[in-house]
C-alpha cells in the first residue's frame, strides 16, 4: 500500500482539495494507498514510510522522500502533468 502525506499551511481547506484530486486519480490507477492530511509544520510526524509528500508549497525542509507541488489539484491547471508524476513516483 502506497502512502502518500498531503500538506497545506493550515492543513484543512487546501490539503483536502488536495486530497480528493488524488484520491480522484489513484482511484483510476488501481494503486492501493492510503492519504494523510496535514499542516506543514506538522509534516516531520508523517513521512515516515511515506511513499511522496504532496504540498502545497515548495518545502524548505528535506525529508527524504519525494515532494510533489499539488496546487493544479487546487487550479485545474496542469493536473494531467501533476498526474503523470504522482503515477511515476508511486509506481517505482
Amino acid at each position: 500500500m502506497k502512502r502518500v502525506v498531503i500538506a497545506c499551511g493550515s492543513g484543512i481547506a487546501t490539503s483536502t482539495i488536495m486530497d480528493d484530486g488524488v484520491r480522484t486519480f489513484l482511484d483510476t490507477t488501481g494503486i492501493k494507498y492510503t492519504t494523510i492530511q496535514c499542516n506543514i509544520l506538522e509534516l516531520g510526524n508523517y513521512v515516515e514510510g511515506a511513499d511522496v509528500i504532496i504540498s502545497s508549497t515548495k518545502l524548505s525542509t528535506d525529508y527524504g522522500v519525494p515532494t510533489i507541488i499539488g496546487t493544479a489539484y487546487i487550479t485545474g491547471i496542469g493536473e494531467e502533468e501533476l498526474n503523470e508524476k504522482l503515477l511515476e513516483v508511486l509506481s517505482k
